[in-house]
């Protein structure tokens, strides 16, 4: 039987949005999940919003879901209320404040059933760990957790998650949308930086100084690395 990523997940602060913005939050959500399935997964996410600021997806490939939960995070950091003047929230005269975030409990194991049309009456304990995971997250510091069936793996990735997540809250929304754009558009830093319309430079700060993208890349393929081989 293979095994599954499940991620649950919430908007942080979704109370505090300017009014009306929630919905456009959760918009760029299931957008998150359509570029994810086109650009990094190659394969159907299943995934449900629940409570109207929550969210539950079926991952297929696990060592995937930590790149895909970096995305969701990283596009939600990079959201501008439309009552906001995105030009100004982007100058660098203006302070830098994330309007939103997501908390995101990643658990990998094996599912046993499957409800497609309805995956929150789902089973098993890709369920199990990623739902529990989730109601122990520490609602005013963590952003981030992951647990598996292998416990040395689980030890190893609490260290590392702990020291990602210290960097990811400190994102900018300029340094948020430029790595978004590094997961999804092939790492191709002279597209980005048109896609931008800025100077190479200029997005190097964002990714390497403020961002520290090779950090982050470093996690990502240690993690798929634990998933796909367990046993090392």
């Amino acid at each position: 039987m293979p095994f599954f990523a499940v991620l649950t997940g919430d908007i942080v602060k979704s109370r505090k949005l300017p009014k009306g913005e929630i919905e456009n939050v959760i918009e760029l959500v299931k957008k998150t999940f359509a570029d994810a399935q086109k650009k990094i997964l190659g394969t159907k996410i299943y995934f449900q919003i629940y409570r109207g600021d929550s969210f539950q997806a079926v991952i297929s490939k696990p060592e995937l879901a930590l790149i895909i939960a970096l995305m969701l995070r990283t596009r939600l950091r990079s959201f501008v209320p439309r009552t906001k003047s995105r030009k100004n929230i982007m100058s660098k005269k203006t302070v830098s404040y994330a309007y939103s975030d997501a908390r995101i409990a990643i658990g990998i194991g094996k599912i046993e059933n499957l409800k497609k049309r309805n995956i929150l009456e789902s089973q098993g304990e890709a369920f199990v760990l990623s739902g529990h995971l989730f109601e122990n997250i520490d609602k005013k510091n963590d952003r981030l957790a992951i647990k598996t069936i292998w416990n040395d793996i689980n030890k190893e990735l609490q260290v590392e998650t702990k020291l990602a997540d210290a960097i990811i809250s400190r994102w900018t929304p300029k340094t948020a949308e430029a790595v978004y754009l590094y997961f999804t558009v092939n790492k191709n830093q002279s597209m980005i930086a048109r896609k931008l319309q800025i100077s190479q430079p200029a997005l190097h700060k964002r990714l390497v100084k403020n961002g520290h993208i090779k950090s982050i890349e470093l996690f990502t393929e240690r993690f798929s690395e634990l998933i796909l081989n367990p046993k090392l």
